[in-house]
Formats: structure tokens, sequence, C-alpha cells
């Protein structure tokens, strides 16, 4: 009867061990399915961070658009005020997005129109300075700078800024139209060895161009 008694027991512990075992399993899984389930949960939450943003830079996006939209609706209305406080606005809150780039430019055109080469300069080089990476706003900001220092009697200065665009981009059309400018410049300087350089370069250079012809005819009425 001892003998059965301690075969039952050891039966009995084993049979312990194995239920300690399996709570012990079930307990394993509890605790790393709270971790699965967590994982999934901070995933979840990641995407729907992520697509909250995109959601917003979209609608900022939109918005910016449609502010751009109607600053130049004002602007070739002749709304100037109109063009200045919604073109400031996209610089303020609509930083980063490309209509508030172009408001940089559109307001630095109207700030330039109105005499206030100071402002203008400011926005031509933030745009530089931010955004710098789309020719044709580059060409606008770069000869905007130029500009200013014409209108302001800076003919050197001008002249200098037109013909470092015009080095600085060789192939590209709007290099003719610079050297126009600066060989302008360079007349109203009473330069006229610069002048001559300047127009002879845009025949060489761009010798198929609309602007090659008129630097031609100029050529022709210094001789």
């Amino acid at each position: 009867m001892q003998e059965r008694k301690k075969r039952a027991t050891k039966a009995e512990l084993e049979e312990d061990e194995f239920l300690e075992w399996v709570l012990r399993a079930i307990e394993y899984l509890k605790q790393r399915l709270q971790l699965f389930i967590g994982g999934a949960v901070a995933i979840v939450a990641v995407i729907a961070i992520t697509s909250f943003m995109k959601t917003q830079q979209g609608e900022a996006r939109e918005r910016a658009a449609t502010l751009l939209f109607e600053a130049t609706l004002a602007d070739r209305s002749g709304q100037m005020d109109q063009v200045i406080r919604i073109g400031q606005q996209l610089i303020d809150d609509f930083a980063g997005t490309p209509s508030a780039s172009q408001a940089m430019i559109l307001l630095g055109n109207r700030f330039f129109s109105l005499g206030r080469y100071p402002d203008a300069q400011r926005l031509y080089r933030q745009y530089l300075d931010a955004h710098g990476d789309l020719d044709a706003l580059v060409y606008a900001a770069r000869t905007g700078l130029a500009a200013c220092r014409e209108a302001q009697g800076d003919l050197e200065g001008a002249a200098r800024d037109y013909v470092r665009y015009a080095d600085e981009n060789p192939d590209s059309q709007p290099s003719a139209l610079v050297l126009m400018q600066a060989a302008r410049c360079y007349g109203q300087l009473g330069d006229a060895a610069r002048r001559r350089e300047t127009l002879e370069r845009v025949t060489r250079q761009h010798p198929l161009t609309p602007v090659a012809q008129r630097a031609r005819e100029q050529l022709t009425m210094m001789m």
C-alpha cells in the first residue's frame, strides 16, 4: 500500500509539474500577447499620425494655392493692398509650400513697382536663400535684385549682377535677356566698349534668338 501511495504521489507530482508548466506557458503567451497588441497599436498610431500629417499638408497646400490665386487676381486688377496682405499671409502662414515661394516673387515685384526697393530685395533674397530651386523663379529673383540696384542708381553693380547670371547660365535663353540689360547699364554709364562687348556676346552665344537680332541692330547704330 505504501508503494502504491508513493507511485500515486509521484504521478500527482508529475501532474502538478505539468499543470504548472501549462500555467507558465499561458502567462508567457498572455504577456507576449500584450506586447504584440501594443506593437500593433503603435504601428496603427504611427500610420494614423502620418496620414493625418499628410492630410494637413495637403490641405495647407490647397489653401495656399487658393490664396495665391486670389493674390494673382488682385494683382491683375491693380489692388495693391490686397496683393500685399494676401502675399504676406502666404509667406507667414504657409512657409515651405510652392505657393508661398511664388508669393515671395509676386510680392517682391509689387514692392519694386511701388519703389519699395529694400522690401523687394528682402523678398528676392529670402526666396533664393530658402527656395532657390525653380529656374524661372530664380531668374526672377536674381534679375529682380539687379533691377533694384539699377533703380537705385547702382548701374555698375546692376550690370555686374546681370553678367554674373549669364556667366552661371550660359546656355539658357534668359541669359540673352540679362546680357541686354547689362548692355543697357553700360550704355547709361557711358561705357561704349563694355556695351559693345556685351552686345557682341549676345550675338555669339544666342545667334538664333530674337534678342540677338536686337543686339545686332544696336551694334549697327553704334558704328
